[in-house]
């Protein structure tokens, strides 16, 4: 089963006729070859500055909250809370997501959402039916993201302005304001785009990780015994004494691993072997290098652990470490963003969100998009945990199980990808899966705790926002299943130019988007019906999102002649190409004097009328198969969604929109 879908997605693909024209890349530009790849250092540099921003800035807070919520400063302690975290980033982050995960590449791009049509795509390979469960996963994995994406700007900011503090306790009260107003500024520059500051994220990213690195080694060097946390037997001997405080440190634990998605996320940014090659060399040791310097500080400096971060760095270079941590905080909060603006438009176009408004920001990157009603709404939930909560420390709280939840449903995914898509044997895929299931259960357990001191907003919005992506779902493919129940396109054809009167053809061109292809559009039917006229011209457009990222240009546009001047064109894209009817009717032209797809027919705009279905849905029409309150928020979902004419590229002009009923 393909997935159908008129729905919005960005544009990103990289092809060099797009950047010749000043134009973002999209579906319907032939004739163009694919962007050269960077030199891998540049990636590497790049990668800094956009995957590792969230993962790189944990150390601030992870390793205070930890020995926090253990409650005590003893050499077993801490030792025990720092191995635990040196061996969760080892075993969650290098082995499941650097070295298994990041094999699931989507043709080239990750993240949960492409992670969940890869394995639809399995299963329809198979002619199997793609189990409910498997959607429904992807799509609370995907709502948990916005919970976490909601959390890590006011997290990270927060708890970067909280070290105005320790240059002075006269900045106390004025922390909060100062976390606003940089959480505002941030969110006002989201329309601008990201790629006009994305040149100096990898540079400001790399010195964070230097300074990081070098405090954390002028630490260690002065009390060197407590690289003896390298040993997992010091988590052990954690577990054995404590296991009751050893349960609740791992709470705090996966603060360390926040981030780690990205890894994933971004390798249709990077590619596999910069993030890899970065993480190993650079990142990896620089954190773990942090934990060791900020475990020494704890230990053998009183009172450093309520800030063993800024305790760390020498008396001298405080206030370069603010400054820095600010920035990386802020590159972080960019970072997580923006990876909700491109899940975003990956959704709309798999069906699993309405048309939203889509708008490229860069005409030479791809991927660099903002979708203002996304940026609203995750700068409102920013703004409110950040005066809700008032410190990094309590909003800790709030992120692990979003965190959590979202590595437990990828782990589900791999199961699924592993057998059907990979074709591994159960004993493998258990021998893998089995102890990242355990893991990931015992840090959504131990942070299930959390729930009731603020872990519930994270999980509150998880809900709100699977209701609504389900319900979209769910109502996409009742229409769906109606459009496909609709009179034949060649029938309906055949029977009106068989009438007694049939409609008065007039010059130009119409074309009728229609979601199935082979039936017979909406619109057409109520044109024909109102003003009994036909064009001479007459094109019919099935647009199909297809579960892969891009569509290859042999295989983009079929073409059926349906005699008497109408014509039926069946359009594949992939999740992150935006459709564009005119460059894709321009495609169809003939040259060099051939005649084209269409025979002689040229395509001209201005004697090109677009037909679009404005849908009405009709409450308690899906005859149960949808609850009442769904079918409402169905409507009122689509009834505010962007208009089809901006999803095609089309000008407001050349365009006539319709009312159609839409019965579920």
């Amino acid at each position: 089963m393909t997935a159908t879908s008129n729905d919005e997605a960005s544009a990103r693909s990289t092809q060099d006729g797009a950047r010749e024209a000043g134009q973002p890349a999209q579906a319907g530009d032939t004739h163009s070859r694919p962007e050269p790849r960077k030199a891998l250092p540049g990636l590497m540099l790049g990668a800094l500055g956009v995957v590792f921003g969230d993962i790189g800035t944990s150390p601030i807070y992870a390793l205070r909250q930890a020995v926090s919520d253990a409650g005590t400063v003893d050499v077993l302690t801490v030792m025990g809370v720092l191995s635990m975290i040196v061996w969760a980033v080892v075993i969650v982050v290098m082995g499941k997501y650097v070295c298994y995960v990041m094999r699931a590449d989507n043709e080239g791009e990750g993240g949960i959402i492409a992670l969940t049509a890869l394995v639809r795509s399995g299963y329809e390979q198979d002619r199997i039916k793609v189990p409910a469960l498997l959607v429904t996963a992807g799509l609370f994995g995907a709502a948990m993201f916005y919970g976490d994406s909601m959390v890590t700007p006011a997290v990270s900011v927060l708890s970067a302005v909280e070290g105005l503090s320790q240059i002075s306790p006269k900045f106390d009260p004025l922390v909060v304001p100062i976390a606003a107003t940089i959480l505002v500024a941030l969110f006002l520059f989201q329309r601008r785009g990201s790629a006009v500051v994305g040149k100096s994220f990898g540079p400001v990213m790399s010195i964070w990780f230097v300074y990081l690195a070098a405090v954390g080694l002028y630490r260690t060097v002065q009390h060197p015994e407590v690289l003896r946390a390298l040993s997992p037997v010091w988590a052990a001997a954690l577990v054995h004494s404590h296991p009751l405080l050893a349960f609740t440190v791992l709470g705090a634990v996966i603060l360390a691993l926040t981030g780690a998605e990205a890894l994933y996320a971004d390798i249709g940014h990077f590619g596999r072997p910069a993030i890899r090659l970065a993480w190993l060399f650079i990142v990896f040791p620089s954190i773990v290098i942090g934990y060791f310097g900020q475990a020494a500080t704890i230990l053998f400096q009183p009172g450093a652990a309520r800030q063993p971060f800024f305790f760390a760095a020498p008396p001298w270079a405080l206030i370069p470490t603010v400054i820095i941590a600010l920035l990386a905080t802020v590159i972080a909060s960019q970072a997580v963003i923006s990876g909700a603006f491109s899940m975003t438009s990956q959704a709309i176009e798999l069906g699993f969100l309405p048309r939203l408004r889509v708008i490229e920001t860069s005409k030479s990157q791809r991927g660099q998009v903002y979708v203002p009603a996304v940026n609203a709404v995750l700068f409102g939930a920013v703004i409110f945990l950040t005066f809700g909560f008032r410190s990094s420390e309590r909003l800790t709280s709030a992120y692990g199980i979003a965190v959590g939840l979202t590595m437990l449903i990828t782990t589900v995914q791999m199961v699924s990808l592993a057998r059907h898509v990979w074709r591994w044997p159960w004993l493998a895929v258990a021998a893998v899966s089995v102890p990242l299931f355990v893991i990931d259960m015992l840090l959504v357990a131990s942070n299930a705790r959390k729930i009731p001191q603020g872990g519930w907003f994270p999980v509150a919005v998880g809900i709100v926002l699977f209701a609504l992506m389900s319900t979209w779902h769910r109502g996409r493919q009742l229409a769906a299943k109606r459009t496909a129940e609709a009179q034949p396109l060649d029938a309906f054809l055949h029977e009106l130019f068989n009438r007694a009167e049939p409609p008065v053809r007039v010059p130009g061109t119409a074309v009728y988007p229609v979601s199935t292809p082979g039936r017979t559009p909406a619109a057409l039917a109520s044109n024909v019906r109102h003003n009994r006229v036909l064009h001479a011209t007459a094109i019919f457009f099935a647009n199909l999102s297809e579960s892969a990222p891009r569509v290859d240009e042999r295989d983009r546009i079929e073409v059926r002649n349906l005699g008497a001047g109408c014509y039926e064109i069946v359009s594949r894209h992939g999740f992150v190409e935006r459709p564009n009817l005119p460059r894709l009717l321009a495609s169809l032209d003939g040259h060099a004097g051939r005649p084209g797809l269409l025979g002689d027919w040229h395509f001209e705009p201005k004697r090109t009328t677009f037909f679009l279905p404005r849908d009405e849905v009709m409450p308690g029409c899906s005859h149960g198969q949808m609850h009442r309150w769904r079918e409402q928020l169905f409507g009122e979902m689509a009834f505010h969604s962007a208009s089809s004419a901006e999803y095609y590229g089309l000008a407001g002009e050349d365009v006539v929109e319709l009312g159609v009923q839409v019965v579920l």
